[in-house]
């Protein structure tokens, strides 16, 4: 009997120093993914080239491009729309050989081919990184990271694609990165003035 009471001891403090952990683990669990960005943002970013109508902010991200192949043993080649700037490191992470391509922003990545709302039949990476725009988006307090790509060629490039991201607060947080592709409308004209020839009334006949 005293050492079925010694062993159930034991087993409870086990347990004990256990519980913490369990807890823990139950807690992340429990924890939401990121959440996905507002219809406003993925939407901005689509048209980030165009004049802003929307309460969301944008800070395009332009400079010196600087591409970086980090020789023969580098598995990437990155692409960065602005070289000089040091405080964030924004760019485009391309595999060689293809492949497992990402967007990062300092220590956060965002895996394309894991992009949610990506078709099946979707490139896992940028077709043309040095004619992509990116841009950093903010709206209602979040910050988010905004790449658009468009594609055709002369007046048929009205299909564009979006991949956005909302950047962690925690440094080395994986980005959830969410894809759209739409076709924008064109941009609206303001319709023609009448001619004078048109719009003036006719002289009145002077009498004889």
């Amino acid at each position: 009997m005293i050492r079925f009471l010694a062993v159930a001891s034991a087993w409870k403090a086990s347990a004990l120093r256990c519980l913490p952990l369990v807890l823990l683990f139950v807690c992340f669990a429990a924890l939401p993914g990121s959440p996905e960005p507002p219809d406003e943002v993925l939407d901005s970013c689509l048209a980030v080239d165009r004049i802003p109508l929307s309460a969301v902010s944008i800070d395009p991200v332009a400079g010196r491009v600087e591409v970086m192949e980090g020789g023969p043993a580098s598995p990437y080649r990155l692409y960065l729309p602005d070289g000089d700037n040091r405080t964030l490191r924004i760019g485009y992470a391309s595999g060689k050989p293809p492949g497992r391509d990402y967007l990062f922003v300092n220590s956060h990545r965002g895996y394309l081919d894991r992009a949610i709302g990506l078709a099946p039949d979707a490139p896992a990476r940028l077709e043309r990184p040095q004619k992509a725009s990116f841009a950093m988006l903010g709206y209602l307090g979040e910050r988010y990271l905004c790449l658009m790509e468009m594609h055709g060629q002369g007046s048929r490039n009205r299909k564009r694609s979006a991949y956005v991201a909302r950047i962690p607060m925690r440094m080395g947080v994986e980005m959830s990165l969410y894809y759209k592709l739409a076709a924008l409308p064109a941009s609206p004209q303001l319709p023609a003035l009448p001619s004078p020839s048109s719009s003036s009334p006719a002289p009145a006949a002077l009498p004889r």
